[in-house]
């Protein structure tokens, strides 16, 4: 009588057996879920709209920096121009400047581009060509503007006392200048 307890214990083990291999073993895994990414700073710029001379978000905008552009999008015989740019200096801090292409031709027209933050929160700009050379129609960057996380918060981005002149040093008039606004979410300690 002990044979067929043996044998019933042997196939019993031998369905385990097959259960298990057929099961995989079950390894791996590497702990569970993964969750959402931890918070990280970012600004969020919103143009004004149209305009001859108007703000853009640029290229380098990446969490914690916000690069504005001043745009042109044709004015006819440009050739200069001089302006304030007023931001939130509660949430951002001004951090750099860099000449775009319109006005210096790709390089190939000399220029002047002069530049302070003063007070904070009030940029005051002068770019000009320089000695006797035309204007330009040509659309595109001015300069870029680099501006940086300081806190929390949201504003606007305005121009005021702005003025362009043509090759003959009169006024352009009738342009329309578009500014717009900024939402900054700093979140300290954040891979900014």
């Amino acid at each position: 009588m002990r044979r067929p307890t043996v044998l019933l214990g042997a196939a019993a083990l031998a369905v385990l057996a097959t259960s298990v291999a057929a099961c995989g073993g079950g390894g791996g895994g590497g702990g569970g879920p993964t969750g959402p990414p931890p918070p990280a700073t970012t600004i969020v710029f919103t143009p004004a709209g149209g305009g001859n001379v108007l703000l853009a978000s640029g290229t380098g905008s990446q969490g914690a920096t916000l690069a504005i552009e001043v745009r042109t999008t044709g004015v006819q015989d440009l050739y200069g121009l001089a302006f304030h740019l007023a931001y939130p200096v509660g949430a951002l801090r001004f951090t750099g400047a860099a000449e775009g292409s319109v006005l210096n031709a790709g390089g190939t027209v000399p220029t002047s581009f002069q530049i302070v933050d003063s007070p904070p929160g009030n940029v005051l700009v002068g770019l000009t060509r320089l000695g006797r050379v035309s204007g330009t129609a040509a659309s595109g960057t001015l300069m870029t503007l680099q501006l940086t996380a300081a806190a929390s918060g949201t504003g606007n981005l305005a121009f005021s006392s702005n003025v362009a002149s043509d090759s003959s040093g009169n006024v352009i008039s009738g342009l329309a200048w578009a500014g717009g606004s900024v939402q900054v979410t700093l979140v300290p300690g954040s891979k900014r």
